[in-house]
């Protein structure tokens, strides 16, 4: 069996004015265009978060989910973390703890399986974590 990887950067909880954010790193040994990371679930302590509410921060900016698929000049890079922005103000206090589940699809451009299929990655993990 391969290495586990961590796709929540521990410690990384952070409240924010709008809502809070955590960490994510790349699960991929190259970076790869922003088209190809697709955002599939968030949850906090067990409960979904709409999608309308997840934004993608990278590169000093914020993407929704639909905005990702245009992005295909821009790059994640594989030593850089990305950001989960949840914008649900009040929902994460600084010092309260919670559970965060995040699940995350990566599509390969460079390995086509099939005519418009390209072979995916799904990485889904939890941590929990006190807010900073």
């Amino acid at each position: 069996m391969g290495a586990q990887v961590q796709l929540i950067k521990e410690d990384s909880l952070c409240v924010a004015e709008d809502g809070f954010t955590f960490a994510i790193r790349l699960n991929w040994y190259r970076s790869l265009p922003l088209s190809s990371v697709d955002i599939l679930s968030v949850k906090v302590d067990g409960k979904p978060v709409p999608a309308d509410q997840i934004l993608f921060e990278v590169n000093q900016h914020q993407y929704t989910q639909a905005e990702l698929l245009e992005k295909y000049e821009e790059f994640w890079f594989v030593q850089d973390f990305a950001s989960i922005h949840v914008r649900q103000a009040g929902k994460v206090g600084k010092g309260q703890t919670h559970t965060l589940e995040a699940e995350v699809s990566l599509r390969f451009p460079y390995m086509q399986i099939g005519p418009g299929k390209f072979l995916t990655n799904v990485t889904r993990h939890s941590s929990t974590q006190v807010a900073q």
